[in-house]
């Protein structure tokens, strides 16, 4: 089943470059793995070695990460995707290749003391709150320029990749289409002011759209998408926990 959910996500990535006159490959899938077990995990990377893609998985919590990233053959890459806790900033660190939801710039500066006493240089995304919803975490569009300047201060500790968008929850997937443009008009305006020269070679990445609206997140421009029903089907187990 994994499999054939898929390879249908990567024709309607297909799809929906085509429409925008893009490149479908350069399209990152992230598989949301939140409380899926590390069978479903492996059925997942086998699927994506045959159909010769990355395999990325996006973990919310840094404790379920650590448990899947043992479990897991070589090969896989971890993002934490959900919103990242202080007190979970040095394990974050330690097992994941990338955070995207770095939403604040006292996380940011604990991603760099991290970092530094890892003696690592940690990949991040800037989570963008673009939809201003008060229910969500993440920074001010207003805000990101300066951020980004001040994570430059940083770039022995932190390589900046990208921005992460976290959008309201809306009812159907268009609402979410405006907001996918504003993202990619603020990277347009961080390229105006010559803020691209900060992120890993001089490219802005989107990460952006879920299951429900992937498609439109890809049309508008995403370069990572964050799916987890589309492949896993509905998540098991417990109600929602803490953040990352």
């Amino acid at each position: 089943m994994i499999g054939e959910n898929l390879s249908s996500v990567i024709a309607a990535i297909g799809a929906a470059a085509k429409r925008a006159r893009r490149v479908s490959r350069g399209v990152v899938v992230v598989a949301a793995s939140k409380r899926q077990p590390a069978s479903a995990l492996r059925e997942y990377q086998e699927a994506a070695r045959s159909l010769g893609i990355r395999t990325v998985f996006g973990e919310s919590y840094v404790q379920e990460l650590k448990l899947k990233r043992a479990e897991l053959p070589d090969g896989a890459e971890f993002h934490v995707i959900g919103a990242l806790q202080r007190n979970k900033v040095r394990d974050a660190v330690r097992l994941a290749d990338v955070i995207e939801s770095v939403h604040s710039l006292p996380i940011l500066e604990a991603v760099a003391a991290a970092a530094r006493a890892e003696g690592k240089r940690q990949p991040i995304f800037l989570q963008v709150n673009i939809s201003a919803d008060p229910a969500k975490s993440g920074l001010d569009p207003a805000d990101v320029a300066a951020v980004v300047a001040l994570a430059s201060h940083h770039s022995d500790a932190i390589r900046l990749d990208g921005l992460m968008a976290i959008t309201a929850l809306y009812e159907a997937p268009e609402e979410a289409r405006p907001d996918f443009a504003k993202m990619a008009s603020l990277r347009r305006e961080l390229e105006a002011g010559g803020l691209a020269a900060h992120f890993d070679g001089g490219r802005i990445l989107l990460s952006m759209g879920m299951s429900s609206d992937y498609a439109i997140a890809v049309e508008e421009g995403a370069d990572l998408v964050r799916i987890g029903t589309s492949i896993f089907g509905e998540r098991q187990g417990a109600p929602e926990g803490p953040p990352a």
